[in-house]
């Protein structure tokens, strides 16, 4: 019995053995690209009309048997054109070259755990290149994602250099979870919640510093994005906001060879606010007094108190716009590159740095260093494989901080002096040249270590082992000196220090198997992660001695507060892919995860997917009936895949210690939250549709999703009454968030010659959000924020029923819609979330000519920065809006009143269109001819200008900053609008 078993185990592990005793043909070779020379580990060989085929080894080389003397040999590779090639007898070191495929369907295309192609690929994915993120001079990659992927909404949330850039990848499916995607970088996770998202104690111009700022662009081959079930499923409880996979450039066989690229830039901000010049905000400021009928005084004890029309100069004006952001800011950014190897050893070392200033005034600076490498060596076998990357980097800046103040400042009145006649700093309405003594140091530590170990046991079973290990540090002093704050301030600096170190291991097996028209792919496999973090924060205020501000330990006063954390996460995962005829393929996941930020009861949650396709292109009547249609292709997906994004030991009672707090000479300690081991893992259930379509040999492509998921058990902090000593408890909130839309993606090769070629690329996603359903939705406390059938986005307020002529003031709306002197609150005034968005890019080449042009364009609407009425708030400017007079009844914004109006800022007035389409990438490069290179020593030598974001149209009457970043927040004031960069550079080969 033992030995029936054994033969069957091996007759279904080597299903091509064949007996001895028969006569058999053999033919061995090797299967290499064309272009290189290098191996093609995996390549399937198979006899034409046969059950017959193996695949080929680490080194590209294979040997198959087959009944008959005479036949014909298939050879199939990812990315490549398949070959056919006849045989008469037995064949011996057969060397068979393969063609990279230019279609736009056969590119190889990166997903969890694996590579397919776009083709035989039954999920969601989106990816970009290297040579699409090189042409883009941006310091953090996320922004080179901008426009290019549909279901892909990116956003800059601050144009300093580090600044967070928001990425969300088919909407918000979270109330109060972090809605971040998880990013993969060569197998290991990355965590790339911005630093300081959502702590008070992280002071900084530059606002929470994004961790993939660290990333060095130049490094990236390519990143992938992960949509739906069938795509994310496998990565289970952290896929549920999509995953966003970096693949780092990897070593190449081949002479050893120096690359270094040169780039030299300068920026400024891409967009400005319309506001009132010096005569228009003066005339603005004597109406309001005229129609309160008031008279301007010059005594600050008056309430008619008008320095700026009674004491400032009426004739000289500073545009404060300008003043705090028309600075220029260079950057310089140098990249070394040392790659080669022969045999079985490769590698590739890079170095690189940059350095940009801002358009901030003040001395500032920001300088990025890094280092990366990969080593890949295979055994004379080919049989085991090893390779090493890591990457480490380095931010330091050292900036003026004018965040106190920077939402009000270039709102103040045009002619507001920073000095007064005695030479005294004017505090009145603060002062911009004060507030930029205060410092920002801030260094970010990062590192990111890979390890992949292989072992293929036979052709079709191998083993692989990828393990990593990831360590992040932030460090930020923020010090406001006594010149920095008004007087009677005490001096104080903040210290922040936090840093996260992670450690993954993930073993995997793979197995393949080929039988005649059918092929089988197996994977299994394990995930174990332990991340720890630890935070510090120190508040040192009244030092003597302003020059030793950066030792806490030279204060008057020191507070301090920290916190650590641990989180362990493991799961096993599978998928099991059946491909018939490369014509219908099925494609299922499962994964079942364990994370230590659950109660023991709920610590565990199953996942998985279903994913289908059907190359329709593929049968002989589509051949016949269609022969323009190079491929047509159905696709479906349904699944699930959850979220943890909460903070750790929430399932616990906790204490803390307030530090400061002390009883008889002990601190305190003290209860700072109630256990709930109750609560469990968000799902969503995903489903997508999708066809693909491509025409005339994938000169022309179509590929369109509609998409629906449904985020449930919605993890939130739960208010409950403060007379529990606490003011709320981790749970489960019964809704449901339903995200919905359309991807369409559009490719063309409009012209393709000899010397001329010429591609188009369009891309539109139109999204729609909703809160589902909510049980006993109306006496929740989330009934004030959120409205049934409405996107989470929300923008809630009062609702302004225009101006009364009568009295020129707005009128605003009660609860049943009609004006009213105690206005309702709680009216939906629209949405962050765009109503669509995407983009439309054009390629063309000429001989050795390349010039790139790329448009972005956002449908939305966005609440504005006003914050008073005209005239309202003092001494202060206004956005350039029309007010409402007898011959403008239409206009929203009222007569100009000394007057407060409370509820102006807050409501429906304040809304404004802000679409626009940004001219978000220009490229122009130049290669030289070869031989011309090569007489000057060089392989490559290439020339090249970019420019990003570089004119924007849109509603310039709207109150905002930018209509990308939207309006300065009066919350954290760290909003920056993106830059408008210009960058000449030189990329050599030696």
């Amino acid at each position: 019995m033992n030995k029936l078993i054994l033969l069957i185990v091996l007759a279904t592990l080597c299903p091509n053995l064949k007996l001895s005793a028969q006569t058999s043909t053999q033919i061995s070779g090797r299967v290499l690209a064309s272009d290189d020379g290098n191996p093609l580990p995996g390549a399937t060989i198979s006899i034409k009309n046969s059950n017959t085929a193996v695949q080929s080894a680490k080194d590209g080389s294979f040997t198959i048997q087959t009944e008959t003397a005479t036949g014909t040999l298939i050879i199939s590779y990812t990315g490549y054109k398949s070959q056919q090639i006849s045989f008469n007898g037995p064949i011996n070191n057969l060397k068979i070259s393969m063609e990279e495929s230019h279609e736009a369907f056969d590119d190889i295309q990166v997903i969890g755990y694996g590579k397919t192609t776009k083709r035989l690929n039954t999920g969601s994915v989106s990816s970009i290149s290297a040579k699409q993120i090189q042409q883009q001079p941006v310091g953090n990659v996320v922004a080179a994602l901008s426009g290019r992927m549909p279901g892909v909404f990116i956003q800059t949330a601050n144009g300093l250099p580090g600044g967070n850039i928001n990425i969300q990848i088919r909407g918000k499916g979270s109330i109060v979870a972090g809605t971040d995607p998880l990013y993969i970088v060569d197998g290991v996770p990355f965590d790339g919640t911005p630093i300081g998202k959502g702590n008070t104690d992280v002071i900084n111009i530059a606002g929470a510093v994004s961790p993939l700022s660290n990333l060095n662009p130049a490094d990236i081959e390519n990143i992938t994005i992960l949509k739906d079930a069938d795509a994310t499923s496998i990565y289970g409880s952290r896929g549920a906001n999509g995953v966003v996979l970096i693949t780092t450039k990897k070593a190449k066989s081949g002479a050893t060879k120096i690359d270094v690229n040169l780039r030299q830039g300068i920026s400024t901000i891409s967009a400005k606010p319309k506001l009132l010049n010096l005569q228009d905000y003066l005339q603005m400021r004597k109406n309001a007094f005229s129609n309160d009928k008031l008279i301007p005084s010059s005594d600050p004890a008056s309430t008619s108190y008008a320095p700026d029309l009674t004491l400032w100069s009426q004739t000289q004006s500073t545009d404060w716009v300008d003043y705090i952001f028309g600075s220029s800011a260079s950057s310089t950014d140098l990249q070394a590159r040392v790659s080669g190897g022969k045999g079985n050893t490769t590698f590739s070392v890079n170095g690189n740095f940059r350095n940009e200033g801002t358009v901030l005034p003040g001395n500032n600076s920001y300088y990025r260093t890094g280092l990366s490498s990969d080593i890949q060596h295979f055994s004379e076998n080919q049989k085991f494989s090893i390779r090493i990357s890591n990457q480490l980097s380095r931010q330091q800046s050292d900036l003026s901080n004018i965040v106190n103040n920077i939402d009000r400042s270039f709102l103040i009145a045009p002619n507001y002096p920073l000095t007064l006649p005695d030479g005294s700093i004017n505090w009145y309405a603060g002062n911009i040249d004060a507030e930029s003594l205060a410092r920002s140091k801030n260094t970010t530590d990062n590192s990111i270590t890979s390890a992949e170990l292989a072992y293929r046991f036979l052709p079709n079973l191998s083993f692989k082992v990828n393990s990593g290990y990831t360590k992040s540090s932030y460090d930020q002093t923020f010090i406001s000196p006594s010149s920095s704050l008004p007087p009677g301030s005490i001096n104080s600096t903040n210290f922040t220090k936090s840093s996260t170190q992670s450690f993954i291991t993930e073993p995997q097996l793979d197995y393949n198997l080929n039988f005649g028209r059918h092929k089988l792919s197996f994977l299994v496999g394990a995930t174990y992660q332990h991340k720890s973090s630890e935070r510090m924060s120190v508040i040192a205020s009244n030092f003597s001695l302003e020059s030793l501000m950066e030792n806490p330990g030279s204060a008057g006063t020191v507070a301090s507060t920290g916190s650590d954390s641990q989180y362990k996460y493991a799961s096993l995962f599978s998928r099991i892919t059946y491909n018939l005829k490369d014509t219908y393929i099925l494609n299922a996941t499962l994964r079942r995860d364990g994370s230590s930020r659950f109660g023991p009861g709920n610590r565990y949650g199953n996942f998985g997917s279903i994913g289908a396709s059907w190359i329709f292109s593929n049968q002989n009547w589509v051949r016949e009936k269609l022969p323009v249609l190079s491929l047509g292709k159905l696709r479906a997906s349904l699944g699930t895949s959850g979220n943890d994004q909460i903070p750790d030991y929430g399932y616990l009672s906790t204490f803390s210690s307030p530090g400061s707090a002390v009883y008889q000479g002990t601190a305190i300690i003290r209860p700072s939250r109630i256990s709930n081991a109750d609560f469990k893992w968000e799902n969503t259930r995903k489903m997508d549709l999708g066809v693909e379509l491509g025409f005339f040999k994938d000169a022309l492509s179509l590929i369109a999703d509609y998409y629906r998921s449904s985020s449930s058990d919605q993890l939130v902090n739960y208010a409950i009454p403060l007379i529990t000593g606490f003011s709320s408890y981790q749970a489960n909130l019964p809704a449901v968030i339903q995200n919905s839309g359309w991807e369409i993606s559009v490719n063309s090769n409009n012209l393709k010659g000899k010397k001329i070629a010429w591609s188009t690329n369009f891309n539109i996603t139109i999204p729609e959000n909703k809160l589902k359903s909510f049980d006993n939705f109306e006496n929740s406390s989330y009934a004030a924020i959120y409205e049934l059938g409405y996107d989470i986005t929300r923008i809630r307020g009062y609702q302004s029923l225009g101006i009364d002529p009568a009295s020129g003031k707005v009128l605003y709306a009660g609860r049943d819609g009609q004006a009213s002197a105690a206005p309702y609150s709680n009216f939906t005034l629209g949405k962050t979330a765009p109503d669509f968005y995407g983009g439309l890019g054009n390629t063309i080449s000429y001989q050795n000519f390349e010039f790139s042009v790329f448009l972005q364009f956002v449908k939305q609407r966005t609440k504005g920065g006003i914050n008073r009425n005209p005239g309202g708030g003092g001494t202060f400017n206004e956005f350039d809006l029309e007010p409402w007079s007898l011959s403008n009844p239409s206009s929203t914004v009222p007569p100009p009143s000394t007057q407060f109006d409370f509820y102006y800022g807050q409501s429906s007035a304040n809304i404004f269109d802000t679409s626009y389409l940004r001219l978000k990438n220009v490229s122009l490069s130049y290669l030289l001819p070869a031989e011309a290179a090569k007489k000057m020593g060089l392989t490559t030598l290439r020339i090249f200008a970019e420019g990003q974001n570089l004119y924007t149209w849109w509603h310039h009457n709207s109150a905002v900053m930018d209509p990308e970043s939207g309006a300065i927040s009066t919350t954290t004031g760290r909003n920056i609008p993106p830059l408008k960069t210009f960058v000449m550079g030189l990329q050599i080969s030696l």
